[in-house]
């Protein structure tokens, strides 16, 4: 690289961003690790609803709630059979009615029953049985949102959102009506808690976009959103520490989208610049995320610059911001091992002198 001395020896540079992505995306990540081949499992016998006087639209929210409850907790067998049950109820809830020609099932029953089979998709492993529940959940999303009339609610879109989107990822396409979907929830949240389910939007879609299962286009266009909406926030809420990362986190998406697979940067000015300001963004940050974050952040400026001494400051930033989260808690191991390889060869460069 020009202005060093060809003579003197290379610090070896850290994972960069590109580096980072590609270890990402070989990442297997699911809610549960058995397949979900069908609707009859034996199973789906313990929830089945009572059908006694009991609101059994009540009843199936409860059966789904525990179900989301469950994948929280890591009871991923409970939540496989709660998930399953709930479908399995609904299907007859749904052939009951229309058995009996009775009037129309209310919306929340559609959004109950969509939300369950895209959950459904997302344990699933088997990419047929994914790709079908995502078109049910779809539908029945869709028969939610019409039966809602001008009053849909953010829950839905937000739904349709997600589901959208992950038919998209399957598909490698577009993200334009999942992104349609999402301008819609941010318009139905409410006042009240409009921030944190923005942010909570926004770290959905920057999630996506860094996992390499779309267009380079539809990647761009969740970072330009998650983006947007982490500067409106910023406009209301300057010392949200949420809102900082989310914006540092898409600036730092759109630098890594540089980057060739050579490890090229395509245009060093802009990538640089992008990555200055999500160091700027996080300098008043006080969370251990954000310190981590920007750690990281420090360090691809490091491996960006020519000179020695450019990246060497750059990796000294870097050991201060992991050093600070550290003291907040634990260290992820890569960067502890960082901090290690590099005082040990700053030690070793001064023993040198």
């Amino acid at each position: 690289m020009a202005g060093e001395d060809s003579s003197a020896p290379k610090r070896k540079r850290p994972m960069g961003l590109k580096a980072r992505s590609s270890k990402k995306a070989n990442a297997v990540t699911s809610a549960g690790a058995q397949e979900v081949a069908d609707f009859a499992d034996e199973t789906t016998a313990t929830v089945m609803l009572r059908g006694d006087d009991t609101n059994e639209i009540d009843e199936l929210e409860g059966i789904f709630t525990s179900a989301l409850e469950a994948l929280g907790e890591g009871e991923d067998e409970r939540a496989l059979t709660l998930l399953r049950g709930t479908v399995h109820e609904s299907d007859r809830l749904l052939r009951l009615h229309d058995t009996n020609g009775e009037g129309e099932l209310e919306p929340r029953f559609y959004y109950i029953y969509g939300s369950a089979l895209f959950s459904l998709a997302e344990a699933s492993q088997d990419i047929k049985d994914r790709g079908v529940y995502l078109e049910l959940a779809l539908h029945r999303l869709e028969q939610a949102r019409e039966k809602m009339g001008d009053g849909v609610e953010a829950r839905v879109w937000m739904a349709l959102a997600k589901v959208k989107l992950e038919i998209a990822a399957e598909a490698a396409s577009d993200v334009d009506a999942a992104v349609q979907a999402l301008d819609q929830a941010v318009q139905a949240f409410g006042a009240n808690d409009e921030a944190a389910q923005v942010l909570e939007a926004a770290d959905l879609v920057l999630s996506l976009a860094d996992s390499q299962r779309l267009p380079v286009c539809a990647s761009s266009r969740l970072i330009a959103w998650g983006m947007a909406q982490a500067r409106r926030l910023l406009q209301t809420q300057p010392d949200s520490d949420e809102c900082q990362c989310i914006l540092a986190r898409a600036l730092w998406l759109q630098a890594s989208a540089m980057i060739n697979d050579d490890d090229e940067i395509s245009d060093t000015l802009v990538f640089a610049k992008l990555l200055t300001e999500a160091v700027e963004v996080l300098e008043k940050t006080e969370s251990s995320d954000g310190l981590v974050l920007r750690g990281e952040i420090e360090i691809n400026l490091g491996n960006a610059q020519d000179e020695e001494l450019d990246m060497e400051q750059w990796y000294t930033k870097a050991v201060a911001s992991f050093r600070r989260a550290q003291e907040m808690g634990e260290l992820p191991e890569q960067f502890v091992q960082f901090i290690d390889d590099f005082e040990n060869e700053s030690d070793s460069d001064e023993s040198d002198e």
